[in-house]
């Protein structure tokens, strides 16, 4: 992060269970498509993220995991959302983080104007500010955001269209220490305590950078 640069949270959490669960190890960011390989290969000991081969058979010597994390896109709107299904979103504006999941999808699918900002903070503050007229995360994410009252007035939401869970990809010959330590850094418990943590870091970000009010 560049010096005076503002604080934003990542809006992956597989970012924040990586920094918990590597006892020091750098953290690699790898795209989906060569996760399994490099895996296999003993280029990373493990990956973890949305993995195109999701229901597929890994690589010999890897074992995939299903996580308990939906990814699914949920979208957040207003409560006075004229928006109630999906296709309603077409011609209408939708704020997305750069490190989300969907770009490009929803105005394909949909017909969506796709606004990207830098960070989910950046993203869900355009919300408030009324610059677009729904913003799209991950659903655990979503959810654990909407806990804080000060969110309710944009509650409205629209269940994923499509389901959706982080896969943690590990060489079945790692260490054990490793390999525990990666288990539980991506246990539910944990990826529940994460989330929780990332939501209110975020939901903090947003409010500190509001500086009009919310439209009416």
């Amino acid at each position: 992060q560049a010096p005076g640069a503002k604080v934003r949270t990542t809006a992956r959490i597989e970012v924040l269970a990586g920094r918990t669960g590597q006892g020091g190890a750098p953290l690699r960011a790898v795209d989906a498509g060569q996760a399994a390989r490099q895996v296999a290969e003993g280029e990373l000991d493990a990956w973890m993220g949305v993995w195109p081969g999701e229901g597929a058979s890994p690589p010999k010597g890897v074992r995939a995991t299903a996580l308990a994390w939906s990814a699914g896109p949920m979208a957040i709107m207003r409560t006075d959302t004229d928006i109630h299904a999906w296709s309603d979103l077409s011609g209408r504006t939708v704020c997305l983080s750069a490190d989300g999941r969907v770009s490009g999808e929803l105005s394909a699918r949909f017909g969506a104007i796709e606004q990207i900002y830098a960070s989910a903070a950046d993203a869900l503050l355009a919300l408030r500010i009324g610059q677009c007229d729904a913003a799209v995360q991950d659903e655990d994410f979503m959810k654990q955001l909407l806990v804080f009252p000060e969110w309710e007035k944009f509650s409205a939401r629209l269940a994923p269209y499509r389901t959706q869970a982080l896969t943690r990809l590990v060489r079945e010959d790692l260490p054990a220490p490793r390999k525990a330590a990666v288990r539980q850094a991506t246990s539910p418990e944990r990826l529940r305590e994460l989330a929780r943590g990332q939501a209110r870091d975020i939901a903090f970000e947003v409010y500190l950078d509001q500086t009009v009010p919310d439209c009416h």
